[in-house]
């Protein structure tokens, strides 16, 4: 009954039921809270699977509300599986609204990059108000298969933006642990475990003395939850043996399946430390040769995002005699492989503390965080072929960019009462 076949736009077997104004119509008396239980059993099941295949998620999350029988299709796997790959994919921006200081997302549309909606985080759910506080800074962990992870303090959040559902983390092994007390939370990472169809959180803790600094050598451990299990659970002895002395990025660089930390030690220096979330062991990638010999003289830093599906990495260089940066862009073609490395692009010169990188679209086009004035932060496309610019529409404070695909997962899958 669920199939995609052909394009990934295309449903198989209901293409060609309902012209389009049909199924307008009919989608409008589905949504009706007044419908009346016998006329939905009157409606043929593939018609109604048809129709909800085409709801945007707004209207989904209504028909949930329905009765029950809408409910479990619409929260079935198969039909979650079968939406998630015929909807868009889109560009999510977290930021803080100047106007409202609230916290909010924006979806841009991943063809043209059009703002699609704009919403405060965790709207139309009861932590609304434990996020949305202007003096409270919240960041996104990682963003995968349509769960979003946000951090407030020492508060971790998993939220579906579609279904507007939302669960609060429970406090890992270490800090609910006396015994643990000496460690302290200092790198997190969010993914989503494909191989067991599960969402992890990773959190990388390391000892610290009594004097409250990092005990050296340094002794780290490694704690994941699992949102099937709903969980914590230790990993003793994975993380790699190397002396790691910094991080320069307190959340992973999310790709998914693996996420990645700019860590340094005595027999790598600077070099990628990524951990595989489906297989729960560490990989390292030494960096390339050009780039370390570069950054010891001070005037380079380094900084890892995604370029398409593939770990990328912004090797930042100064220029100091002419007061200019530039960002040359590395792309990794393989984890644990030193020469997989593929320098792809360079994006600048800017004038010194200039724009940031915020990621790619449409392979080499760049998304920049310029400075608008003041506090305000605006959101631009830039085609470094052309130098060719494009204001997003997006103005606001604490800027992070994420690639996002709409998923009708629950994370608490609880039915409302109310249904017939």
């Amino acid at each position: 009954m669920y199939g995609v076949s052909g394009s990934e736009h295309s449903v198989s077997g209901f293409e060609e039921i309902f012209v389009f104004k049909e199924i307008e119509k009919l989608v409008q008396e589905l949504v009706m809270m007044s419908i009346s239980k016998c006329k939905m059993e009157d409606l043929p099941k593939e018609l109604v699977i048809s129709i909800l295949l085409r709801l945007p998620a707004e209207d989904l999350r209504r028909c949930k509300g329905v009765c029950k029988s809408l409910y479990s299709i619409i929260t079935s796997r198969p039909f979650i599986e079968v939406r998630r790959k015929i909807r868009n994919s889109y560009i999510l921006v977290k930021y803080e609204d100047l106007i409202s200081s609230k916290h909010v997302i924006s979806l841009l549309c991943d063809e043209t990059l059009e703002v699609v909606y704009t919403q405060t985080i965790l709207s139309d759910t009861p932590l609304m108000d434990s996020m949305s506080s202007k003096d409270r800074v919240v960041k996104v962990v990682g963003c995968c298969n349509g769960v979003v992870c946000l951090r407030r303090i020492d508060m971790y959040v998993l939220w579906n933006p579609a279904t507007r559902d939302a669960k609060i983390i429970p406090d890992g092994l270490y800090k609910s642990n006396p015994d643990k007390k000496m460690f302290q939370r200092r790198e997190m990472g969010f993914g989503f475990d494909p191989k067991n169809n599960d969402y992890k959180l990773v959190s990388i803790q390391r000892l610290f003395g009594d004097n409250r600094r990092p005990v050296r050598p340094c002794q780290q451990e490694v704690e994941v939850y699992s949102l099937k299990a709903g969980c914590w659970k230790l990993l003793p002895g994975i993380i790699p043996t190397c002396d790691i002395m910094s991080a320069y990025s307190v959340e992973g660089c999310n790709g998914g399946e693996m996420i990645s930390w700019l860590v340094w030690n005595a027999e790598y220096g600077e070099h990628v430390m990524s951990f595989d979330i489906s297989n729960e062991v560490f990989i390292t990638t030494p960096l390339p040769p050009f780039i370390i010999e570069s950054s010891s003289d001070g005037n380079c830093r380094n900084s890892l995002m995604f370029h398409n599906a593939s770990l990328a990495l912004d090797h930042y260089v100064k220029d100091r005699k002419n007061q200019t940066e530039t960002h040359n862009i590395w792309v990794l073609g393989e984890y644990g492989v030193k020469e997989s490395w593929t320098n792809l692009f360079t994006v600048g010169p800017f004038k010194l503390l200039g724009p940031s990188i915020s990621g790619f679209w449409n392979n080499n086009k760049v998304l920049l965080e310029v400075d608008g004035g003041g506090c305000r932060h605006d959101l631009i496309l830039v085609d470094p072929s052309i130098r060719k610019i494009k204001d997003l529409d997006i103005h606001g404070t604490s800027l992070q960019v994420f690639n996002y695909q709409e998923n009708l997962v629950q994370i608490n899958a609880t039915p409302p009462i109310n249904l017939f």
